[in-house]
């Protein structure tokens, strides 16, 4: 994994040099067992940041990424603004694991589009 570690440090520092606001967004891709997920926690670790690992694995419905509307009595943020809250920082490493895994064919929305909405730094601002 030398070569993978090698692409990520550059892809650190060169955000680092230019000094963006904006966070990363770092996609690792590969076949299951190879330690994406194992190297993504270990970003965190060197940046010296909390890190947590949200599981989208079958989740279809996007009230979980996005929170429902407070005009409804049972109204709850989405599960990155409750990680968020739970570590109590504004910048911490979080690992969206098994996206390739979300739910397809929800009467409820579409889970990948939200996910694209929230992750594309031109609207996630």
């Amino acid at each position: 994994m030398k070569d993978t570690k090698e692409r990520i440090l550059e892809f650190i520092a060169k955000n680092k040099r230019i000094n963006s606001e904006k966070g990363m967004v770092l996609l690792l891709t590969g076949p299951p067992g190879v330690g994406k997920t194992s190297i993504a926690k270990s970003i965190g670790e060197c940046l010296k940041r909390p890190t947590t690992v949200i599981s989208m694995g079958g989740q279809n419905d996007p009230i979980h990424i996005k929170g429902s509307k407070r005009t409804y009595v049972d109204s709850q943020p989405g599960i990155f603004v409750k990680e968020l809250q739970r570590m109590e920082v504004k910048n911490p490493v979080i690992v969206i694991d098994e996206i390739d895994k979300v739910g397809l064919n929800s009467y409820k929305g579409d889970i990948s589009s939200t996910l694209l909405e929230l992750l594309n730094p031109e609207q996630a601002n």
